[in-house]
């Protein structure tokens, strides 16, 4: 039966899916936004978060719009990209944040509405730490002063990195520092994987060291996180806040974190038709990427003096920004860049070069062991190509078939005349990177056989390509290759090879005439699934709700029937008292919204208690599901016929034994299918638990969808999850209700129970 059930609601949720997705797909009318001036027309809709005051700067700037009020930052991103707003106002670094993070369709404006609200630190005033305002105003001055937290803005907020430095913690904690923060507004405060990181958490972990305490974090949604420091629940709020008038008045802050900028989200034109670029002069004024220590980025400068150049680490980053629009080409070697284009149908290249034909090499320390390594290097170069290896080697990491393209082991080198150290930056495909956790590419293959040839051991070192010279010239690394060019400034470092192959120097950018349409819908399913479920071990995220759910859920229906059935016999036989208050409080907790219980029970009743959020929602639902099971019980012995009860008491039956034994198994059928109704609902009632720092299903369902920027899939998961978790319960409250149905029992049974009265 529960297979059956489970089989039909998979149906249900998959059509569901389908329909879901291609409505999200399908589009909707939607005229190309491209400057503010379009949003202050009749019949624009702009959204904004409801906790802020940015709708005066929509009321000011845009007077002929609609405002349209949003709690979810991923929920007002799905809006702009579905079509169902135009523009969306926000700070530009959390909006950039999620389109860097993958959230495609959109796009931010140039123009900016000006600087935004500051974000700080809440202080509670109710925290026991002594002075704790003026202790973080004093640690971030300090951080600003030595230049900290300009050095945290730039790997969170423009390189976008996602780990976590190592902060040493306090030896000797004499405080404890309970910390709020939101988990789901990157780069300030998110999950990677299952692990609590961002600006905000990197600052408090900071915070709480400089002051000799130890720390804990407790997640909540927006709305819950201003009253619990209120209450006491935690002492501070690292959570890019903003520091908003309003607040204020509720409130302490610190001074500024950071300043954000208000910008301006928009639907992007995915028709537009792609700029097209015949000539370098088509390049003036935009924005270029090249790497970090190529030749391509002073090339650019020179070449096209009025392009704004930008500097990137890796192949995948430019690549990755001109996706994202933030330049509108990047300036590489051909050789690089018609590698890519293999992978990347719609990446092209301008014809005229940047530059001319340069000459690329390996570079050796300009010492003793240095010339004659090059030395040894240059005879190889020479022979191979003469007898035609170069052309093999060449064809293979510039072919199709991938089984091919592999280098010797290098772990298994003779090392007779010793072990060579090579430095490379192992991000260049096809010369220089990493395939299958080992290295590969094309000069790496060269210097590994060339070490074979001579001898050698060696010895790979990874890092960025503005490191290579470095380490060659300092002597740290014994030679240097992965497509390094011939130029006169690092000849006066190092020492070049001959020339291994020439590359010119070209600007690529996306050609949207040859992007593909996208791949099928199980194709996009699969993709979906990976980046919900196992990137990351996300699983572990929802594995964890569901427990949570579970377990909130089971105690809630075990303690609420027990309570339930208590105050309903109370009340049976009770005096007028007893049978006002309980209505009294029946009809509280029936006319409340769940949430609103939640939050007094939490932020009020139990603030000073020390109850987790958990136990205050076992609480808050035990006495919702007592009000269920009370009525029901009520309206079940209702049910049943006074003469039932009078005919017990004629056979001798006292109050108690005619209850049980007569009324109630008659009762119970009428009150069965009640009851089944109330579990689905307790269970999908406790979907808000976030609002109180529990961490359920649907709150992980937030947190992976803050980092996958999915529209739907998450979604969709754990709607498919609460449906199987409601089965698997109501099928065990069927076997409980076959077991109790007095229709099915025999007449045997019945004759025992008679013999055993």
């Amino acid at each position: 039966m529960i297979k059956k059930r489970l089989t039909e609601l998979m149906t249900l949720v998959l059509a569901i899916s389908v329909l879901c997705i291609t409505a999200g797909c399908s589009g909707i009318g939607h005229k190309d936004i491209t400057s503010p001036e379009q949003l202050n027309e009749e019949g624009r809709t702009i959204g904004v978060t409801s906790d802020t005051a940015d709708y005066k700067l929509i009321e000011k700037n845009f007077p002929k719009a609609e405002i349209a009020y949003f709690n979810n930052d991923n929920t007002a991103y799905e809006s702009v990209r579905q079509g169902k707003i135009d523009a969306y106002v926000f700070t530009v670094v959390n909006m950039q944040t999620a389109i860097n993070k993958g959230l495609d369709g959109v796009m931010l404006l140039d123009e900016t509405l000006g600087e935004g609200h500051d974000g700080a630190v809440a202080v509670s005033p109710e925290t026991k730490i002594p002075d704790l305002k003026d202790k973080i105003n004093k640690f971030l001055k300090e951080m600003r002063d030595d230049g900290t937290l300009d050095e945290m803005e730039e790997r969170w907020m423009i390189k976008g990195e996602e780990e976590m430095p190592d902060i040493p913690e306090a030896d000797h904690p004499e405080l404890h520092l309970v910390v709020g923060t939101a988990g789901t507004s990157p780069p300030f405060t998110f999950y990677s994987g299952t692990e609590l990181v961002g600006y905000d958490i990197e600052l408090a972990k900071r915070f709480a060291a400089s002051i000799g305490a130890d720390i804990e974090f407790k997640v909540y949604d927006y709305d819950g996180i201003v009253a619990a420091a209120q209450a006491g629940d935690v002492d501070c709020i690292f959570a890019n806040l903003f520091a908003t008038p309003e607040r204020r008045k509720e409130i302490e802050f610190s001074d500024p974190t950071y300043n954000n900028a208000i910008g301006i989200m928009v639907k992007s034109s995915g028709g537009t038709k792609a700029p097209e670029y015949k000539s370098l002069s088509d390049f003036s004024g935009k924005r270029i990427g090249a790497s970090t220590g190529a030749i391509q980025g002073p090339a650019v400068e020179k070449q096209i003096p009025s392009a704004e150049v930008t500097y990137y680490n890796s192949h995948a980053d430019l690549l990755a920004a001109l996706r994202q629009g933030r330049i509108d080409g990047f300036a590489d070697g051909d050789v690089f860049i018609r590698y890519m284009m293999i992978e990347n149908k719609d990446l092209t290249y301008l014809k005229e070069p940047l530059t001319e034909s340069v000459e690329v090499g390996a570079i050796f320390s300009k010492t003793e062991k240095g010339d004659r390594v090059r030395k040894e290097f240059n005879e190889y170069l020479k022979q191979i190509k003469a007898d035609g290896t170069y052309k093999k080697i060449d064809s293979i990491w510039f072919g199709d078939d991938e089984s091919l393209k592999k280098i010797i082991d290098v772990s298994k080198l003779s090392a007779e005349n010793g072990t060579l150290k090579l430095a490379t930056d192992n991000s260049v495909p096809p010369v220089s990177y990493v395939k299958d956790n080992n290295a590969a590419g094309m000069d790496i293959d060269i210097a590994s056989r060339f070490c074979e040839a001579y001898g050698y051991g060696l010895e790979i070192v990874g890092m960025n390509f503005s490191g290579v010279v470095d380490s060659v010239a300092s002597e740290r690394c014994d030679f240097g290759i992965g497509g390094i060019a011939k130029t006169a400034e690092r000849a006066e470092s190092v020492n070049f090879s001959d020339t291994m192959y020439e590359s010119n120097s070209v600007i690529a950018y996306i050609d949207k005439s040859n992007a593909s349409g996208g791949g099928s819908f199980i194709a996009s399913l699969k993709e979906s699934f990976n980046k919900t479920f196992i990137r990351e071990d996300r699983w572990k995220l929802f594995l964890s709700g569901i427990l949570t759910t579970l377990l909130i859920t089971i105690l809630s229906i075990i303690f609420g029937t027990i309570l339930g059935f208590i105050i309903f016999m109370i009340c049976r036989r009770g005096g007028r008292a007893a049978n006002l208050i309980t209505r009294f409080c029946i009809w509280l907790i029936n006319g409340m919204p769940v949430v609103v219980l939640l939050m007094i029970l939490y932020y009020i009743i139990f603030s000073k208690a020390g109850l987790s959020g958990g136990t205050v929602s076992v609480i808050a639902f035990t006495m919702i599901f007592t009000a269920a099971v009370f009525s029901m019980v009520k309206a079940g012995v209702g049910a049943i016929d006074i003469g039932q009860t009078e005919a017990a008491y004629s056979l001798g039956y006292t109050d108690l034994r005619a209850f049980f034994r007569i009324v109630m198994p008659q009762a119970l059928p009428h009150i069965m299918p009640t009851y089944k109704a109330q579990i689905t609902a307790l269970i999908k009632a406790t979907a808000v638990v976030g609002y109180i720092a529990v961490q359920d299903l649907t709150k992980m369902g937030d947190i992976v969808r803050s980092r996958t920027y999915e529209a739907f899939f998450p979604l969709i998961a754990v709607a498919v999850i609460y449906f199987i978790l409601a089965a698997i319960l109501t099928y065990f409250v069927n076997r409980i209700e076959l077991r109790t149905d007095p229709k099915r029992r025999t007449i045997e049974k019945i004759k025992r129970a008679v013999e055993e009265d």
